[in-house]
């Protein structure tokens, strides 16, 4: 058992995924960073107890981290993908927005031992902000398909998009042009499930036509049912460095239509739909083109990500990397070691 302290800024379903995983086999300690500025004395002693230090992202709340365990020579595993490496042409999104912003990801990643990528397109984008392509490790998200039961209801007319409903979500997620896509399929339903995070509710309700429903925040089981439901899963969004909640709709059965943004092409592989924009018709006949491929498709997508992003494969992932890290850091020669073992480089 590893002892390992985890340093988180926001929490997020998936990292309380991954801290569960780890709570399995390891002895964890979970740092919440309210402030982008360390207590260092506190800091150093939490890195110095730990046999490895993880966060999620690159960013100001893992920077020192991975300062101090460059220090004592402690390994750092980190998650990258999403706003730390995201480049944020035209959408306003991602370090790529600011010349410091790229500087503090870009010190944190080269500071770390690991990082994790969680797609293919997020190694692109991790090595075009200057990560070491030695450092990167394939590790997707994973899905626990108990969390994700069929609760037994029939499938509708019902085509649904995951995220919470804020200003930048309009584009990024494609919140927008899917409720403008409601338009040109008057006989389907369309639902935005996510928390109304600002005024861009009220933006959606002035464009929607009657058939679009907004459902704001739900629990994951009111969730579930909705995706269990829908016989379409749209995701039109500008970037994607994975696709969590894709992947969720897919493991519930429903065919996926997305843009070629990011990941969203490596999430549904060949089970779904891909169109070339983001404008409402060709959302609209990308649905239609789905609806053709009934239940096989919506089988077919279901079965790939059992394959492909499961919760066996993360916990594998993550408990091999603390494992090779203990390793490689107790085989370092002892005259490389600093206090307590550890390395002094």
């Amino acid at each position: 058992m590893a002892r390992v302290t985890y340093f988180y800024r926001g929490m997020m379903e998936y990292i309380q995924v991954d801290l569960d995983l780890l709570r399995e086999r390891h002895g964890l300690t979970v740092i919440e960073c309210r402030s982008r500025w360390p207590q260092p004395l506190r800091l150093l002693r939490l890195i110095r107890s730990s046999d490895v230090v993880m966060s999620w992202f690159a960013s100001w709340h893992s920077l020192f981290p991975a300062l101090g365990c460059r220090l004592l020579g402690k390994p750092m595993i980190i998650t990258v993908g999403g706003y730390d490496t995201a480049a944020g042409s035209g959408i306003g999104y991602g370090v790529g927005c600011g010349w410091f912003k790229r500087l503090v990801t870009l010190a944190t990643m080269r500071l770390a031992t690991r990082l994790i990528v969680i797609s293919e397109f997020t190694r692109r984008e991790a090595m075009a902000c200057g990560a070491d392509p030695a450092k990167l490790v394939a590790g997707p998200l994973g899905l626990d398909p108990a969390r994700y039961a069929d609760p037994g209801v029939e499938r509708d007319d019902l085509a649904v998009t995951v995220g919470n409903v804020n200003t930048n979500n309009l584009t990024r997620k494609g919140l927008e042009p899917f409720v403008r896509a409601a338009a040109h399929l008057p006989q389907f339903r369309f639902v935005v499930i996510g928390a109304w995070m600002d005024g861009a509710i009220d933006l959606l309700r002035s464009i929607a036509t009657p058939n679009v429903t907004f459902t704001g925040r739900l629990s994951h089981q009111e969730k579930v049912a909705w995706l269990w439901r829908a016989r379409i899963a749209v995701q039109a969004s500008r970037h994607e460095a994975f696709g969590l909640s894709l992947a969720e709709s897919m493991l519930c059965g429903t065919i996926p239509v997305v843009t070629g943004a990011g990941a969203l092409p490596e999430v549904v592989g060949d089970t779904g739909v891909v169109v070339a924009s983001q404008d409402p018709e060709a959302i609209a006949e990308g649905i239609r083109r789905a609806l053709d491929l009934g239940v096989g498709g919506s089988r077919k997508a279901r079965e790939r990500v059992l394959e492909h992003f499961t919760i066996d494969q993360r916990r594998a992932l993550l408990h091999g990397l603390i494992e090779q890290a203990i390793g490689d850091a107790t085989a370092r020669p002892i005259c490389c070691r600093g206090p307590s073992g550890s390395s002094s480089r």
